[in-house]
């Protein structure tokens, strides 16, 4: 086992309550009786449906397919009747008979062996599973156009409260292992380290006796410290590179996977099995049992909870992921997605009520921000919607991971000031690269308006020139 090369700046040491559900095993739930599949579990446009209302599927089927980039594909988790489509979901109601599935995925034999290998990843509809559901297929593309040379499998999972990673690490090696030698033939990366944290003793040992005789495999335990998980940290403890403002992870030849990903891309290659099902971990003081299970993709919340011992009290908030870049929800019968690595049921007790006041100007988020920004000038400057002074002092750079606001004593709600400027900015980009389609096609237009004009005019008058000229007929009085 490797230790970190160094410890990233910035951080903080929240609570875990990992303690909730880090020894609790992979619960395997009872079939539901209805999925509702969202159209949009990617980073790009919504899917689009290729099924009817009515039309009986079988376990595996795709449903809906990519609707350009950064679009995936999305299977049906069982066999099911179609029962709705509308423009955000798929409703399904499972079938009671036995399951049956469609067939294995099939490889392209056009592709070359990596081409084939990623065009198989994205059929399967594989995305990021640590939160972010970027297609991997995408990120896996880049291996083809830069030179990778490391591969980083991320096992640190820093948000507090989950487990689902660390118990897949104790459980599902040998599937990961198998996951990394496809990735490291699809990136021809030459050497590959598994990052765990080092709170997470039982996963680093699991881990390491799976990769004991792997030639290029090693284990790195990490500092248990959150944002540990985010990939510009996780690159540089582990290899001790920075990645340059601006730059992705492959323009210094480095290419980072989380472990869940891993063992999708391995159902994907080896058994041709699309994503359909994920590990969840259930947890928090308003549940009876916390636990990590095994769920279809799709399944209502509710009903996760119901096989789960229920609720012991009424739920102050509910949170897909982590209590700290997670997502609150107001609606218990919301679907699980790809994407979806918690269901967070915290009591009143477990979420903070701060009341905001004014700057003391004690510098705690500064040395608390990985990206080294300085938050308390760049909320200053967004009060004033100065959002060009934002971008210089590195907006961009943010990565809303909510350290900062977590050690403000003044309890300044500084991570929602950055998402609605990284938000506003980024709608006033999409409007410009619209404006300036707009103009470019209007432009053109006009040229090939006038071009067509042109080439109108020097056809008549070629036809013109051609034509033989009749001679002109004598009036009568010039006869005369």
């Amino acid at each position: 086992m490797l230790k970190a090369r160094l410890k990233p700046h910035g951080g903080i040491h929240p609570d875990s309550h990992k303690q909730l559900t880090s020894d609790k095993p992979i619960k395997t739930l009872d079939t539901p009786w209805r999925l509702l599949l969202p159209l949009k579990q990617h980073a790009g446009a919504p899917a689009l449906p290729v099924v009817a209302v009515g039309e009986q599927v079988l376990a595996n089927q795709l449903l809906a397919k990519g609707n350009g980039r950064f679009s995936m594909p999305i299977h049906s988790p069982l066999a099911a009747t179609v029962t709705a489509i509308d423009g955000q979901q798929i409703t399904l109601r499972v079938a009671s008979e036995a399951q049956r599935s469609a067939p294995p995925l099939a490889r392209n034999g056009e592709l070359s062996e990596r081409e084939q290998m990623i065009a198989l990843v994205e059929q399967a509809g594989i995305v990021g599973m640590g939160g972010a559901m970027f297609p991997t297929a995408d990120k896996l593309r880049l291996s083809l156009r830069h030179s990778i040379d490391t591969l980083i499998i991320n096992g640190s999972e820093c948000e507090p409260y989950l487990t689902c990673d660390d118990r897949l690490m104790q459980e599902q090696g040998v599937q990961i292992l198998g996951g990394i030698r496809y990735l490291m033939q699809i990136t021809q990366a030459s050497r590959c380290f598994i990052g765990i944290e080092s709170n997470k003793p039982d996963a680093i040992e699991a881990m390491e006796s799976v990769c004991r005789d792997e030639v290029g495999i090693d284990i790195v335990a990490l500092p248990a410290l959150y944002p540990m998980g985010s990939e510009k940290q996780l690159i540089e403890a582990v290899t001790g590179i920075q990645v340059p403002s601006g730059k992705l992870s492959a323009d210094v030849g480095v290419l980072v996977q989380n472990v869940a990903t891993c063992i999708a891309v391995f159902h994907a290659l080896r058994f041709g099995r699309p994503l359909t099902h994920r590990v969840i971990t259930l947890s928090g003081d308003a549940l009876e049992e916390p636990t990590n299970v095994y769920a279809p993709i799709g399944m209502p919340i509710s009903e996760i909870i119901s096989q789960c011992g229920g609720l012991k009290s009424t739920p102050e908030r509910i949170v897909l992921g982590g209590p700290m870049m997670g997502k609150a929800i107001q609606n218990i019968h919301a679907p699980v997605t790809k994407g979806t690595s918690g269901i967070l049921l915290l009591t009143r007790q477990e979420v903070p009520h701060p009341k905001a006041s004014a700057c003391v100007r004690c510098g705690r988020c500064v040395a608390a921000c990985p990206m080294s920004l300085t938050p308390l000038d760049l909320v200053g400057v967004l009060k004033q919607d100065k959002l060009d002074e934002a971008s210089s002092l590195g907006l961009a750079d943010c990565l809303l991971c909510g350290s900062c606001a977590y050690v403000c004593p003044a309890a300044i709600p500084l991570t929602e000031y950055f998402d609605w400027g990284k938000q506003t900015l980024q709608r006033q980009r999409l409007s410009e690269q619209k404006s300036e389609r707009t103009r470019a096609n209007g432009d053109a237009r006009r040229e090939r308006l006038s071009r067509e004009a042109a080439e109108k005019e020097a056809a008549k008058a070629a036809k013109a020139a051609a034509s033989p000229r009749r001679p002109r007929r004598q009036t009568t009085e010039e006869a005369s």
